[in-house]
């Protein structure tokens, strides 16, 4: 009895060991078909094999793991992270997908390897692992950014419209809106794009270049020097921005001008400097050699504001006492001389001289590119100032001897009879400075607005060629250092 369980347990553990042995032998062993695999077309992907030492003897599922330098759901997607084989089969294959619309680098894989099995074994020796080079070097837009027309280099209180070109080797497949940044700037505060205040250039579908314009707006910024990248922002999934070529560098210089030149004579009431004026007559010729007030102003560095305004230098006296004055206007009014009724007038020591209520005019000083001495004179922002008008007999007859009792103060007088207020506007201000040249400092043109019907009528064209272009009447100027 004994002897037959030792027999029995012996013929039992060798059935087992047979079994066990035939599962094993039974078992296929697995191996990529090919070690690597390329893609170089757009689009598509790759057909992986997987080949199996003998014909699967059940229905099973492979597993694969996936790596490389591409991401997964970003830059492919494939079906499945398991592989269903049929029983009987002796390959199975998967395909990846590319996502046609991301950028690929030169040197770009994915890696495919074989997870182990209860039904399968890896062939050691085999082709464990695949590797799918991708060889596509462009899907999406890639954009450049170039300057089309205009100057990087500007004064940012000047600033001229910039043309830049966007390009890219292959157009979108949909029209794109390329975001640019600019710094720290802000769209429609800072700068427009297509004169409109937003950030973005429309690419459309199909395009390789688009031509935009670029505007920066007035920043008011004496000293200011500053450089400024404009950037275009890549959008995953919609387009990427070159490396080298993304962007250009905007230079903004807005240098201080020295005015050191024009401080010679100091001002024999008030403050500021002495400049000489003259006004150009119908001839052509310089009219005049009046004195007027200057200095610099507390809103801006390159700012020359002119203050109370002097007499004629023959003549030897002061104007007004107080007030500020928007520029010297000798002969301006001369309607004084010619004109019964209503006149313009104003308190001052001889028919040439008028002065003006308080207004605090300011010329904007812009440097030329590279120099320290010359370059544009501008008007900040209109100006308006007041005149009055009253009855020309009583003017005429007692308006000296009447200011010089009253000090100038029209509002004491009892000559003239005041009728009327006129408002006159500075609307703009052109022309040239060379600090350098004492006889021809700041040479510029205005342009000066009035409704009223008694402003520049029976014009001495004489002294003053006042010139009429549209409802702006225009004069031209010279100051010098006196």
């Amino acid at each position: 009895m004994k002897r037959l369980s030792c027999i029995l347990l012996t013929g039992l553990l060798l059935f087992s060991c047979k079994e066990a042995q035939d599962t094993r032998f039974f078992a296929p062993e697995l191996e990529f078909e090919a070690a690597s695999y390329s893609v170089t077309s757009d689009g598509g992907g790759a057909d992986v094999s997987i080949l199996l030492s003998r014909p699967a003897p059940v229905a099973f599922q492979i597993g694969l793991n996936f790596g490389g330098s591409l991401q997964e759901g970003v830059h492919f997607t494939v079906p499945s992270h398991s592989l269903n084989v049929p029983e009987g089969a002796s390959q199975a294959g998967f395909h990846i997908d590319l996502i046609d619309d991301e950028i690929w680098d030169e040197e770009s894989w994915i890696d495919v390897a074989l997870s182990p099995g209860s039904r399968y074994t890896v062939n050691p020796q085999g082709k464990c692992m695949a590797r799918v080079q991708v060889k596509k070097t462009l899907v999406l837009p890639v954009l450049t950014l170039t300057l089309e027309e205009g100057s990087l280099e500007m004064n940012p209180f000047l600033p001229e419209p910039l043309l830049l070109r966007i390009s890219t080797p292959r157009g979108p497949q949909t029209d794109l809106d390329v975001e640019l940044s600019l710094a720290d700037f802000v769209a429609g505060k800072d700068y427009l794009v297509g004169q409109e205040p937003r950030s973005q250039v429309k690419l459309p579908a199909g395009a390789t270049s688009q031509v935009f314009r670029l505007d920066i707006l007035q920043k008011d910024l004496s000293g200011y020097d500053k450089t400024i990248p404009v950037t275009m922002v890549p959008v995953a999934g919609k387009y990427g921005v070159a490396t080298e070529g993304g962007s250009v560098d905007l230079h903004l210089s807005d240098p201080l001008v020295d005015f050191k030149s024009l401080w010679r004579t100091p001002a024999q009431v008030g403050e500021g400097y002495q400049v000489r004026q003259a006004i150009k007559n119908a001839a052509g010729e310089w009219n005049g050699n009046l004195a007027a007030n200057v200095k610099l102003s507390a809103e801006g560095s390159n700012y020359l504001r002119n203050l109370r305004n002097m007499s004629s230098a023959t003549f030897g006296c002061m104007s007004n006492e107080v007030g500020l004055h928007i520029l010297r206007l000798a002969e301006f009014f001369p309607n004084l001389r010619k004109t019964s009724g209503d006149a313009i007038v104003d308190y001052g020591n001889s028919s040439n001289t008028r002065g003006f209520s308080p207004v605090d005019s300011l010329f904007r000083f812009v440097l030329d590119p590279g120099s320290t001495t010359q370059g544009r004179l501008l008007l900040g922002s209109p100006r308006t100032f007041t005149a009055f008008t009253g009855d020309y007999t009583t003017w005429h007859n007692g308006w000296k001897d009447d200011s010089k009792a009253t000090g100038g103060n029209i509002f004491a007088s009892v000559s003239p009879i005041i009728t009327g207020r006129i408002d006159v506007t500075l609307e703009r201000l052109e022309g040239r400075f060379d600090l350098s040249d004492s006889s021809n400092t700041l040479l510029f043109t205005a342009w000066f607005s009035c409704s009223h019907p008694e402003f520049m009528k029976d014009v001495n064209f004489e002294n003053l060629a006042a010139v009429k272009e549209g409802e702006l009447w225009k004069v031209e100027y010279k100051l010098w250092p006196r």
